[in-house]
C-alpha cells in the first residue's frame, strides 16, 4: 500500500468526522425550538383567563408566573421596565399601545404594590389590577 492510499484515506475520515461533527450541532436548535414551542404553549394557554383573580386557566397562569417570577418583577416594576414586566403585561392582555403607560402606574403605584416586605404574589396582583383599572388601562 502506497503514502498516497493512506494519505487519501486520512483525508477521508478527516472529512467524515467534520461532517458528523456538523450535524450534531442541529440537535440543540431543535431541543431549543421544542423548547420554544412548549413556552409559547404554556402562555398562550395561561392568557385564557378575563382577570387577575378570577377564576380560571388564565387567572391561574398569571399567578403562577406571578409567583415564579415575583422577586424579578418587584425589581422591575421599581425601575418601570423590565423582560417579566412586559410578560406580565402580555398575560393581563395589556394592548402593546399601552405597555408604556402600564410600565408607568407599575413605577407610580409601587409603594402600593408592595406595602410591605410579607406582601405576597396575590395581594399584589388585587392591589395592580385596582391600579390598572384607575388608570383606564384596558386588561383582562
Amino acid at each position: 500500500m502506497s503514502l498516497n492510499f493512506f494519505s487519501t484515506l486520512l483525508f477521508g475520515l478527516a472529512v467524515l468526522a467534520f461532517l458528523s461533527g456538523c450535524a450534531t450541532t442541529t440537535a440543540p436548535t431543535e431541543s431549543s425550538t421544542k423548547t420554544f414551542d412548549k413556552t409559547t404553549n404554556a402562555t398562550l394557554d395561561a392568557t385564557s383567563s378575563t382577570s387577575p383573580g378570577s377564576s380560571g386557566s388564565g387567572s391561574a397562569g398569571v399567578e403562577a408566573f406571578t409567583q415564579e417570577n415575583f422577586i424579578a418583577l418587584k425589581g422591575e416594576m421599581a425601575a418601570g421596565e423590565g423582560e417579566h414586566l412586559a410578560a406580565l403585561g402580555g398575560l393581563l392582555h395589556v394592548p402593546a399601545y399601552e405597555e408604556e403607560h402600564f410600565f408607568l402606574v407599575t413605577k407610580n403605584t409601587y409603594s402600593q404594590l408592595y406595602p410591605s416586605s410579607s406582601t405576597t404574589p396575590q395581594q399584589m396582583l388585587v392591589t395592580l389590577n385596582g391600579a390598572l383599572i384607575a388608570a383606564n388601562i384596558p386588561h383582562q
